[in-house]
């Protein structure tokens, strides 16, 4: 079988690695930068960080921090009026998922013109994108080394999700110093995010020898260092080695796909404006119950490589089961274990959030398709 693997053209990992963004941005041949990136990130001083760097380089940059948590349509058209107007031909997208993912959609945009909604689906644009240079500087999206976006449709209240190899980022940079600062929760929701990459990546339908081991790589890395990471939040290996572990999980995950628990956290996200970590890290126990019906052999197979010693002796059955206690204890010791009622849902809403996860393209590379009633079985079991 032929099988693609994609991921940016330069990865840097490592302190100081943002001094290489001028030199990335000379490599395109780039004169002026639109800086894409959110609120936070400005006011807690991690986009000046980058600005530096330019100013020192002599580099031409305008900044637009307007992306929302889940970024929506009205900031990819926002921060495109800027590019065009600003005359940038470079994009530097700063922060997790929402700013790189806001980023790449205005990259097809201004390349190719049009709207969001004409590059649903999968290499629906015809020219490469404007060249994003990718700063990380959470450990657990991976939107940094992805070709996929999603951006929330603020009227329907659903993610618009598109995957186009002309929207791949040049280069990603992985600097842990940016992460220092990063506020216990949502270190603790990356985390998880990134948990569920490597975990969906490792069962789901498209899975290969090359992305399940990259995903058991991540995990081993996130269930040894993403608790030490939020407990000791200036720790610079244990930042580093979540932010190998993040890029591990996108490698295998943009490469073999994700599945049910990102059908649903993307609903969640979409209805409720929640962070898409703790959506992940909410639904995930659940999907894992669902999905033993038919890879519970998967679920044992990770029980047994990541923690040997406890699975020694077991069965099939009670490795699957020592994983599942192991994802639920990480949870709920990073404060991502609650229930959906915990983040406003109501059971008369599951219908609607059960909908929206069905439609989602995501659920077509789980390995079990859950119908509608099944699934609204599984969120009350959530609820």
């Amino acid at each position: 079988m032929l099988r693609e693997f994609v991921m940016p053209e330069i990865n840097w990992f490592g302190s100081k690695s943002i001094t290489k963004i001028p030199e990335l941005i000379a490599q395109k041949d780039g004169n002026k930068a639109l800086i894409i990136t959110d609120k936070n990130l400005t006011v807690c001083g991690i986009s000046k960080r980058i600005e530096d760097v330019l100013d020192e380089s002599h580099i031409r940059w305008i900044r637009y921090d307007g992306v929302r948590p889940n970024p929506t349509k009205s900031n990819v058209y926002e921060a495109l009026s800027i590019l065009k107007n600003e005359k940038c031909d470079v994009i530097i997208g700063v922060g997790g998922g929402s700013p790189n993912d806001c980023a790449k959609a205005v990259s097809i945009l201004a390349a190719n013109g049009g709207e969001i909604e004409d590059y649903v689906g999968f290499n629906r644009s015809e020219k490469n994108g404007i060249p994003i240079i990718a700063v990380n500087t959470t450990a657990g999206t991976a939107s940094e080394i992805s070709r996929a976006y999603l951006i929330t449709d603020e009227d329907k209240q659903e993610k618009i999700i598109c995957k186009d190899i002309h929207a791949l980022p040049y280069a990603s940079v992985n600097d842990q110093d940016l992460m220092v600062g990063l506020p216990a929760h949502v270190t603790a929701e990356t985390g998880m995010d990134a948990l569920s990459h490597a975990l969906e990546s490792y069962v789901c339908n498209n899975s290969s020898c090359l992305t399940q081991e990259l995903a058991v790589g991540a995990m081993h890395l996130i269930f040894n260092s993403l608790r030490e990471a939020i407990s000791e939040p200036v720790n610079l290996v244990y930042r580093e080695r979540m932010s190998y572990a993040q890029s591990l999980a996108g490698m295998a995950f943009c490469n073999s796909g994700v599945g049910l628990d990102h059908a649903i956290a993307h609903a969640l996200g979409a209805l409720y404006d929640l962070s898409h970590g703790l959506c992940t890290a909410i639904v995930l126990p659940g999907v894992i119950r669902f999905n033993r019906r038919k890879v519970e052999k998967l679920y044992a197979e990770l029980g047994r490589r990541l923690f040997p010693e406890k699975c020694l002796g077991l069965s099939e059955e009670e490795c699957a089961d020592e994983f599942l206690n192991e994802v639920i204890d990480l949870s709920q010791q990073i404060g991502t274990y609650k229930k959906l009622a915990e983040v406003g849902v109501k059971e008369s809403e599951l219908p609607e959030i059960a909908e929206k996860a069905l439609n989602d393209g995501n659920i077509g590379r789980n390995p079990l398709i859950p119908d509608k009633k099944e699934l609204i079985d599984i969120l009350c079991e959530m609820l």
